[in-house]
Formats: structure tokens, C-alpha cells, sequence
């Protein structure tokens, strides 16, 4: 994803109550599992070093895009977000990794602690690092995708392997690993508390600027004012590139918004004839090479009849 997509992103979800309705309004269909006022920031930096065989020293270093720690009763759970402006096709493996270093890092912590206060009370837990009693904090990633195509990647490590037919016996004992993907297309607006609402319905009607006008019409009330967080990230998942930001700032840290998102409106409609005419550019151009309509469909991801339309 771009720095702007990044920046706007991770502002907006710096603010406690955007980041855990982000949970609450994806994962948990709208149930209050996680608190705003129990969140507590992470480091987004993850680091992991160990000796290989040779004896040299390894290290690897990860970089989570927003990361928060959520305090529970007696412990502690650990939420990440993984922001993508374009779909990731080695996302499974990539969380994968970032929540694995996580727990690993969880590991080394308490080793450390017991190595201090040399509380092992026989060689197997210090060998291990461990006590007997000591558990992990969960951590739970999700893959924030707002691009305006649907996600193409793999959802899960297993999508991602080529098993050979003779080794299909072996998947039982395979582990897999699950991608939590969020994106407008697979949320309910109606779930979520804050602007995110806002910012899921915009985003499902990107390319529809008709659809985006009429909504924002019906609704001056509630956007009237909106935090400046929400309006910038909304500048930069809707594609808008130039705004005069100083010009509409009303020392509140707000924008009137009304006027603003209709010219994203306006704006995200032309960007949706633009992309009609690049489809239909890759329609003419396989029919020209003999390809039939149901081939082309398939290729494209859209109708026969579309693809008939386009050519005739």
C-alpha cells in the first residue's frame, strides 16, 4: 500500500474506539468483545535472533502496521491489523509469520524472567524456558484490505500448497493457517459504532458516484462534521490525490464533509468509467485474438452477456 494509504490508515486507528470496533464490528458481528479503554499500545517493530548450525548469529526483523494489547480480568490478548491497498498473494504465510515471531517473543520474555529469578524446578523447564504453568497470549491478526476489486489472494496456507495426489493422506497432519480478511464486501456497515460505518459504505460503492452522492445527501446531519482522521483516510481509500486540507480545517480538528465527499463522489465515478474502458480495451483485444465470450468471461471475471454487449 502507498504511505498516504498507510499514514491516513493507521491515524484513523490510532484512536482506541476506531480500533477495537474494527474488531467488534468484523469479527464479533458487532458484540462488545473488546474495550477501548483496555487497549495499550505495542511496538510495532518485531525482532527474533538465534544461532544456525554454523554457529552465526540470525536475526529477523518484522514491522506490524497497527498492533495493541488489550488487557482482560487476569491477562492479556493480542490484536494486529495488516492494512492492503492491493491484494497480497502471500498473505497466509506472511501473518503467519508475524504472529508466530509474536509468540516467540512472548517465549523469550518469560525465559528471561525465569533465568533472573532462576525459579526452574527441574532441568526440563530450563531447557524449555518455561514453567509448567506458563501460558501464551493469544493474538489475533486481520487483514484490513480497501481496495475497490474484490481480494484474489489465498485465504489460507492450505490454498496456497501443491500437494501431490499421492501424498493427499499427509493434510490431516498439516496445520493450517487462516487469513482474517475485512474488506466492505464481506462486513455489515450496520455492526460498527463509529465511522467505520461511514467508511465500509463508501467503500463498497466506489466506482458508483451516483450511489456515494445520494448517500451522503441523505444524511447531511452525520456529515456535517466528522473527525479529520476519517476524512483523510477516506481521501486516500477513495482515491482522491489533490485537496486543499488547510482551506476546510475549522480549528476542531474537523471538515465539513459534505462538500468534500462529493467531489469524491464525482471523483471515484470517473475513475469508474476509466476502468470500464480498460475492461472493455481487454475484451476487444481477446476477441480479436479468436478467444470466446465464455473464455473471456472467465478471464475477466464479469457476465457472457457483458462481454457479448461489449463486442458487438
Amino acid at each position: 500500500m502507498s504511505n498516504e494509504k498507510d499514514l491516513a490508515v493507521t491515524k484513523f486507528l490510532e484512536r482506541p474506539e476506531n480500533f477495537s470496533d474494527l474488531f467488534n464490528g468484523s469479527l464479533f458481528q458487532g458484540k462488545q468483545v473488546i474495550k477501548a479503554d483496555r487497549l495499550e499500545n505495542l511496538p510495532g517493530e518485531s525482532a527474533l535472533s538465534f544461532t544456525d548450525k554454523k554457529g552465526k548469529k540470525v536475526s529477523v526483523r518484522r514491522y506490524r502496521d497497527v498492533i495493541r494489547k488489550a488487557s482482560g480480568d487476569t491477562a492479556y490478548a493480542v490484536f494486529a491489523v495488516e492494512g492492503q491497498g492491493e491484494t497480497h498473494y502471500a498473505m497466509p504465510v506472511r501473518e503467519m509469520l508475524y504472529d508466530a515471531m509474536n509468540y516467540a517473543g512472548q517465549v523469550k520474555e518469560l525465559s528471561e524472567r525465569h533465568r533472573r529469578e532462576r525459579d526452574y524446578r527441574d532441568s526440563a523447564e530450563f531447557l524449555s524456558g518455561l514453567l509448567r504453568e506458563d501460558r501464551l497470549m493469544p493474538v489475533i491478526t486481520i487483514c484490513l484490505y480497501y481496495g475497490t476489486k474484490e481480494w484474489e489472494g489465498p485465504l489460507d496456507l492450505f490454498n496456497m500448497l501443491n500437494i501431490p495426489e499421492e501424498y493427499e493422506d499427509m493434510k490431516p497432519f498439516m496445520t493450517n493457517y487462516k487469513v482474517n480478511l475485512v474488506q466492505a464486501s464481506n462486513v455489515d456497515p450496520e455492526n460498527f459504532r463509529t465511522d467505520l460505518k461511514i467508511i465500509f459504505t463508501l467503500l463498497s460503492m466506489a466506482g458508483d458516484g451516483k450511489k456515494m452522492k445520494r448517500y451522503i445527501r441523505e444524511r447531511p446531519e452525520e456529515f456535517g462534521h466528522i473527525p479529520y482522521e476519517t476524512y483523510d483516510c477516506l481521501r486516500e481509500l477513495l482515491h482522491v490525490d489533490k485537496w486543499r486540507k488547510a482551506d476546510q480545517e475549522n480549528g476542531k480538528g474537523e471538515v465539513d464533509m459534505c462538500k468534500a465527499l462529493e467531489e469524491i463522489a464525482e471523483m471515484a465515478k470517473q475513475e469508474g468509467v476509466q476502468q470500464g474502458i480498460l475492461l472493455a480495451k481487454k475484451v476487444i483485444r481477446y476477441a480479436q485474438e479468436g478467444r470466446s465470450a465464455e473464455e473471456i468471461a472467465g478471464i475477466c471475471g464479469i457476465p457472457v452477456d457483458e462481454v457479448r454487449e461489449i463486442t458487438e
